[in-house]
């Protein structure tokens, strides 16, 4: 996304004459009689002082302290940004649209209010509960930080916003409210999606060992039992971590040893987004036997990278050895 689009959350009246108007591509702002352009006749800036004197002379009172500076956010955003108006139609949408242009000042005939101006285009009208995206975005008006009438994005939130409304904008239908349930379940996917290409990420950065423990631990915290690490045989056959795999229905039962149902992974960290000797973890894990007899019932290779070559595929299905890598390794390690 481009660092010159900024996003900016403009809550307006709700009224048939805003409505209407923005529907033609004019956002219209209030606080605005005649006379109270937040631009001079040579297109300049007024400053603060000489607005609220135009203010007063229009409306017979000063206006309060806060309102020049929340107006004024109104020059701060140009030709591409994106403009998120919440209730707009009401109150269960939301209408998104790209400013076509810098503000400007005009009181339609008829009206003694509503002329600070944003020209804007590709309006569309979108339901809160569209889908996670769409949610992604109404969750701001929520916070207090905009409830003033014009507020931009803050830079930690621009890219995810800008990002989401990309892909409401995808959509065919926005006007259709889906089940918040299962939204919500969608939205927590995402989430650990998120996390779990950022906990990859994170391990890619960090040396080896780290990742072949964390990995480990994951196992543990699934319900296996941790029997050895680093078990190297001869001819090449190498297992990071020997787990055994529980059986429920006997846990706890004082019965006599019998072959354990083993699970053996060997840990790749690669730092790319695939590695091409990555086969040499099926060979690794095929070679490696059982020194007590147990009966190995799945082997699996954990990688970092974010895919597996074509070789290892093949050699993975010879083998019956499972492969693991990117983010599905995240997810399941979170």
């Amino acid at each position: 996304m481009s660092e010159n689009v900024n996003c900016f959350v403009f809550r307006t009246a709700n009224v048939p004459f805003v409505k209407q108007e923005l529907n033609e591509g004019r956002l219209r702002q209030g606080w605005s009689p005649p006379g109270t352009s937040l631009l001079d006749a040579d297109g300049k800036e007024r400053n603060k002082e000489e607005w609220k004197r135009a203010y007063k002379d229009a409306w017979g009172h000063d206006p309060s302290p806060k309102r020049y500076g929340i107006l004024r956010r109104m020059l701060d955003m140009k030709k591409g940004d994106l403009v998120v108006c919440p209730k707009m139609p009401d109150d269960s949408c939301f209408t998104i649209a790209i400013a076509s242009g810098p503000y400007r000042f005009e009181v339609a005939p008829g009206q003694e209010d509503l002329g600070h101006i944003i020209p804007v285009e590709h309006q569309r009208e979108v339901k809160n509960w569209l889908n996670s995206d769409s949610r992604t975005i109404s969750e701001l008006f929520k916070s207090t930080y905009f409830r003033a009438p014009v507020t931009k994005v803050q830079d930690s939130n621009r890219d995810r916003i800008l990002d989401a409304a990309q892909q409401v904008r995808k959509e065919e239908d926005t006007s259709t409210a889906q089940d918040p349930v299962a939204i919500n379940e969608e939205f927590f996917a995402k989430a650990r999606k998120e996390a779990a290409k950022h906990l990859i990420e994170h391990f890619r950065q960090r040396g080896f060992d780290q990742f072949e423990a964390a990995v480990g631990q994951a196992f543990v915290r699934k319900g296996y039992k941790y029997i050895e690490g680093n078990s190297y045989q001869s001819g090449g056959a190498d297992a990071d971590h020997v787990l055994s795999i529980p059986i429920p229905v006997f846990e706890g039962l004082d019965i006599v040893k019998c072959r354990l149902p083993l699970l053996i992974v060997q840990v790749k960290r690669h730092t790319g987004d695939v590695a091409p000797d990555d086969w040499r973890g099926v060979n690794q894990l095929s070679r490696w036997k059982s020194s007590e007899g147990d009966l190995v019932v799945a082997r699996v290779l954990f990688s970092s990278a974010d895919r597996f070559t074509e070789e290892c595929k093949r050699l993975a299905e010879e083998n019956d050895v499972m492969l693991i890598c990117g983010e599905e390794a995240g997810l399941f390690m979170l």
